[in-house]
């Protein structure tokens, strides 16, 4: 069943599709039903066994970017479908977990880019998936076609190329907040990464630093959340995860304050929800000695600075209900292999 989120109708138009609802022995057929005509697929383990699967499409205008996991399987486009359908993209695929390789032998898995032509023949295969892909028709990036057409089954090389990874990711993590008046910058900001990174010169590479900045900074937020707890997490651990030298760290920081202030910050931050979440009582000075304040006392005076109470209130505050996630309904849609299909 293809349907679509229920969000406000500013939000960017996407399509949810899974097979959940569907009896486990046809799942594999309700999956190849919404990739028509496109390719070719067999499932690397029995079709009567299920085929538990999930798509979710953004339809960006002259882009359209897909968070898909599915199990494995083999795929492949051959010259009836190329001839049946004269589709002319490039598929960019970024995967979050799993592997994705070529007949040829080419690989690419968590942290890497790989390019698929879809007016070239193609035939491969995947692991169990989880995966961003960004679907590019030709006349959207004229500048970048013959880096594309030259990583055909490749994936980009490079420190850019997990640059481009990363961007998709963080675009597919902002999208569900975006609305339609902020396609414009999102489409520029995706041609300056595409080109920069498959095409890479002086030029390029300046028009697209805002969108590199973006990436590196989300990329050094995550890794700061992610080891948040640490002793060991500062600017040295920081510059190795990242690739990038100290001095583009601290530039990065800068209007935030600097790379020590944002951590002491989201530490602080993290402190107030083991505080206020009614479910962790140990002690104060021991959530805050987790956090790096060794002293109560610090701790305490830097708790009240930023918040106007102090680390006992934040404790005794009154605790919310979460809210409820989106619900589905049904929607009639083109199936996402049209969808992909219509881009020009």
């Amino acid at each position: 069943m293809t349907e679509a989120i229920d969000s406000p109708a500013t939000s960017i138009p996407n399509y949810a599709f899974s097979t959940a609802a569907v009896e486990a022995e046809h799942q594999f057929e309700a999956w190849l039903s919404i990739m028509r005509p496109l390719v070719a697929m067999e499932p690397r383990s029995p079709r009567d066994k299920g085929f538990p699967a999930q798509s979710l499409a953004w339809d960006l205008g002259a882009l359209a970017l897909t968070h898909t996991v599915m199990p494995a399987l083999d795929f492949r486009r051959d010259t009836p479908r190329l001839r049946a359908d004269s589709v002319d993209h490039w598929l960019l695929v970024a995967p979050k977990r799993g592997v994705m390789s070529s007949e040829a032998g080419n690989k690419a898995g968590a942290g890497l880019c790989y390019v698929r032509s879809m007016h070239r023949v193609s035939a491969g295969w995947t692991t169990d998936f989880d995966a961003v892909a960004l679907v590019v028709p030709r006349d959207f990036c004229p500048a970048g076609a013959r880096g594309l057409d030259v990583l055909h089954e490749r994936h980009v090389a490079s420190q850019l190329g997990g640059l481009l990874a990363d961007y998709l990711h963080s675009l597919a993590r902002q999208l569900p907040q975006l609305g339609p008046e902020h396609l414009p910058a999102v489409v520029a900001a995706t041609r300056a990464m595409l080109v920069a990174c498959t095409a890479p010169g002086r030029d390029t590479l300046a028009e697209a630093m805002p969108a590199l900045q973006a990436t590196q900074m989300e990329r050094a937020k995550l890794f700061i959340r992610q080891n948040l707890l640490s002793p060991r997490l500062g600017v040295r651990d920081i510059c190795r995860q990242l690739g990038m030298s100290r001095t583009a760290l601290y530039r990065l920081f800068e209007q935030l304050g600097g790379v020590m202030h944002y951590i002491r910050v989201a530490r602080l931050q993290d402190a107030h929800r083991a505080l206020s979440s009614g479910t962790d009582m140990r002690p104060i000075y021991e959530i805050a000695a987790e956090r790096g304040f060794l002293e109560p006392s610090e701790f305490s005076r830097a708790f009240k600075r930023h918040f106007g109470y102090s680390p006992s209130e934040a404790r005794h505050e009154t605790h919310l209900p979460a809210p409820r996630r989106p619900s589905l309904k049904n929607l009639t849609a083109p199936s996402l292999g049209e969808f992909v299909g219509s881009l020009r």
